[in-house]
């Protein structure tokens, strides 16, 4: 269906209890913007105003205030799964280990980049900036569950941008699992608009073999000599997607 949208795409990792709602996350590593909404609950936005002082004409003396600006400090919880056979969280929820470690660690270390939007509303405020990550592990009362409580505070500005989901029919990529699979193997891209793709590229080579299951799934095989740090692009008749970073075996 070709007005598939970003929500469309959301899904929790298997074993996962969060449940998606209609305001996405997005979490930058390795240069792309990974869509975690699906493994998050309760997810805020949190802005507080940042005001000065001003004197309101013909009223000297008395206090007035402008708002100049916001803080933000997003809000979210997220169960951790851990993988059946080597009980690692960072197989199943590489971004969730990610920013557990950040959340722990000092300086430029500590920050991630992340991105706020609606949904469905490309109309609605949009914003992406830099943030400070603070973690603390939530009590389920079960003791094979993990939760773990992030807030996320500015650093520096957050700009309002264009909302992510503003699309002039281009396909958009969101994922490609499993990583590190080497030539001849099959990888699973995910997104929207895939209805009608007429290509897909690992870096410069084209994939001779391609599927698209859905609108939102196309199953692609790695083209021979395609290996280490490549980029993945799909196409259709409005055109190629953005690239979405890959590293093949």
């Amino acid at each position: 269906m070709a007005d598939t949208t970003l929500y469309d795409t959301t899904k929790p990792t298997d074993g996962s209890l969060a449940l998606a709602h209609q305001r996405i996350l997005r979490i930058k590593r390795n240069g792309v913007f990974e869509n975690v909404t699906g493994d998050v609950n309760n997810l805020a936005l949190n802005p507080t105003p940042i005001t000065v002082a001003r004197e309101v004409y013909g009223t000297k003396g008395r206090d007035s205030s402008e708002i100049v600006g916001y803080n933000f400090a997003p809000t979210f919880t997220c169960e951790a799964v851990r993988d059946p056979e080597t009980k690692q969280i960072i197989v199943t929820q590489p971004w969730l280990s990610e920013l557990i470690r950040k959340g722990y660690a000092e300086g430029a270390d500590n920050r991630v980049e992340a991105q706020i939007f609606d949904a469905f509303d490309e109309n609605l405020p949009a914003f992406q900036g830099q943030f400070s990550v603070a973690v603390a592990e939530a009590n389920t009362g079960y003791a094979d569950k993990m939760v773990y409580s992030f807030t996320l505070s500015n650093f520096g500005v957050v700009d309002q941008i264009t909302s992510p989901i503003v699309s002039d029919g281009k396909p958009v990529l969101e994922s490609a699992l499993p990583g590190g699979q080497a030539a001849g193997a099959q990888v699973a891209i995910r997104g929207y608009k895939f209805t009608g793709a007429t290509g897909v590229d690992f870096g410069a080579t084209a994939a001779d073999d391609f599927l698209v299951v859905d609108d939102q799934t196309l199953i692609a095989v790695i083209p021979t000599g395609v290996t280490g740090a490549t980029t993945i692009k799909v196409t259709n008749d409005a055109g190629a997607s953005e690239t979405l970073n890959y590293t093949a075996a």
